[in-house]
């Protein structure tokens, strides 16, 4: 049985996805000779998923005092443009399930993939160029430079775990991996989503800076449970690889807690095991790395620094208060907190 805070936060996401989904479905052409090509458009938008990015900007406008009409063109763009980097992290990294579904480019080819992302990408600019009629020039302006900002640091995110693996470097501090967060997990999951809520809002810049603080703590306490979830949970739940990181080589704050935990000789065999592509990375490796991070407490490290980090974004939320007065959008967000850290999938 669900909590009650749970089965609120359930049927909030719940009601937002419906919203969501209508408006792309309305955004995405679905007639003409390119009807393929849109068709795979909604392929991942309708899949089965908690649409958390576009809820909480619709939690953080309407709590605010925001209209529910001007804001789910916005928060369609933010699932549009998370969907298309699922497809294109899914080519990166070699993925084989979103979801619980085989991903798009295992079923219709890399070339195809791309193009349906890059797709995508297109169609999430006309809403914010609508948002001039919506919600005035300036409102609508702020907003596009607030995702222009998401998409700057989500490559620049991108760019730096990439070239980590590219260039084997394993020498990393919890710092490095907490920047990289930030800029690849961080905006466009949490900050993007709240900042874009104030901006159709037209929220006070003081509620806007906490605001802000919150979702920056949250989008680490988020992407930490989600390199946990990764180790732990089955495919069922998951919906995607289990220990996918690993087969990736990526570099989380378990991995670099474990390397520097373990001694010199059984770190360098974890890195020469991590270091070999997906497909010679031997699965016997794989499962002694993942019974030493438990052995060495790297799993209840991570756990810990979530919850810590969790904490803190739950102490800035309490700082606006008074501009995020009592409701269900506030309701939602707080749980929102405890989701993060506690969620199974």
């Amino acid at each position: 049985m669900l909590s009650s805070h749970a089965a609120a936060l359930s049927d909030y996401l719940a009601g937002c996805r419906s919203l969501v989904r209508e408006e792309i479905e309305r955004l995405v052409p679905r007639r003409g000779k390119h009807r393929l090509l849109y068709e795979l458009m909604l392929e991942y938008p309708l899949r089965e998923a908690k649409g958390m990015r576009p809820a909480l900007c619709i939690a953080v406008c309407r709590g605010l005092g925001g209209r529910l009409h001007d804001v789910i063109p916005t928060a369609a763009v933010l699932e549009l443009y998370h969907n298309a980097f699922l497809v294109h992290d899914d080519v990166e990294d070699g993925s084989r399930l979103r979801r619980g579904k085989p991903t798009l480019h295992q079923v219709q080819g890399i070339p195809v993939a791309i193009n349906v992302g890059d797709g995508m990408l297109a169609l999430a600019l006309q809403p914010l160029l609508d948002n001039t009629e919506r919600i005035g020039l300036g409102r609508a302006l702020h907003a596009l430079e607030i995702v222009a900002r998401m998409c700057r640091e989500s490559v620049e995110g991108q760019a730096v775990e990439l070239e980590w693996i590219r260039s084997g470097e394993w020498a990393l501090s919890d710092r490095d991996y907490l920047g990289m967060v930030l800029k690849k997990t961080g905006w466009y999951t949490f900050i993007a989503p709240v900042l874009l809520g104030a901006a159709v809002a037209g929220a006070r810049s003081r509620s806007v800076t906490m605001l802000r603080r919150f979702a920056t703590l949250l989008g680490v306490a988020f992407q930490i449970q989600d390199d946990l979830l990764n180790l732990e949970v089955t495919g069922a739940a998951y919906g995607k690889e289990i220990a996918g990181d690993l087969e990736e080589g990526k570099r989380t704050l378990i991995v670099l807690h474990l390397l520097r935990t373990l001694g010199r000789d059984e770190a360098a065999r974890a890195r020469a095991a991590l270091a070999l592509p997906r497909e010679q990375k031997h699965p016997e490796e794989l499962r002694w790395i993942a019974q030493r991070i438990r052995e060495v407490g790297s799993d209840r490290y991570a756990r810990a620094m979530a919850d810590r980090y969790a904490g803190k974004a739950r102490a800035a939320l309490e700082r606006v208060r008074d501009d995020l007065p009592p409701s269900p959008h506030r309701e939602f967000i707080e749980a929102l907190v405890e989701f993060t850290v506690r969620r199974a999938s």
